[in-house]
């Protein structure tokens, strides 16, 4: 699927998309973004590369789910994975 990240883009064009897809996509280097990058990069560093965003919190966290299990994981600004148990 392609997106178009030209004048305007929200931060909401990221949410549903994989770790990654957003890897790989070509995106403007503003702040938000490069937050969901480093993000996503560590996803894909750890396996995690289905996972899909959820939210991405002003702090600089980020919310991913599952896309088996449902389940989220909330990575820390610092890059810190914070798993859910069923």
């Amino acid at each position: 699927m392609d997106r178009d990240f030209g004048a305007g883009l929200s931060v909401d064009e990221l949410i549903g998309m994989t770790a990654w897809l957003i890897v790989h996509s070509s995106m403007p280097s503003g702040g938000v973004f490069r937050t969901a990058r480093k993000a996503a990069q560590i996803m894909v560093n750890e396996g995690l590369e289905c996972h899909f965003l959820v939210e991405l919190w002003e702090d600089g966290h980020s919310v991913w789910m599952d896309p088996r299990s449902k389940l989220p994981i909330v990575m820390t600004p610092s890059g810190k994975l914070i798993r859910s148990h069923s």
